[in-house]
């Protein structure tokens, strides 16, 4: 039983690090090229996937708040942050 489980989360770290290399773009991945981290991560199954995610993605700066993009997005994130909004706080009011 627990043999099975060993092997079976081997393939499933493999399978994971194969996809999560064919999904990542170009300027995301370091070192070697998108082929060899797939040959690696086939051919190793516990430690390919291991290298591929320590080594091999180079992921956005400022966090690691899972999966969700790469930059922060542009523009107020707030009212207190937009320019417009706190010019209009001090116009003259309507009504």
């Amino acid at each position: 039983m627990l043999r099975a489980l060993l092997v079976l989360l081997a393939v499933g770290l493999a399978v994971y690090a194969v996809l999560d290399v064919l999904r990542s773009r170009d300027d995301e991945i370091s070192v070697l090229g998108r082929t060899a981290w797939v040959v690696i991560s086939i051919v190793l199954p516990v430690l390919g996937p291991v290298l591929w995610i320590t080594v091999g993605r180079q992921r956005a700066e400022g966090g690691g708040g899972g999966g969700g993009g790469g930059s922060r997005p542009r523009g107020p994130l707030g009212p207190d942050d937009d320019p417009g909004f706190l010019r209009d706080l001090h116009g003259p009011r309507r009504g």
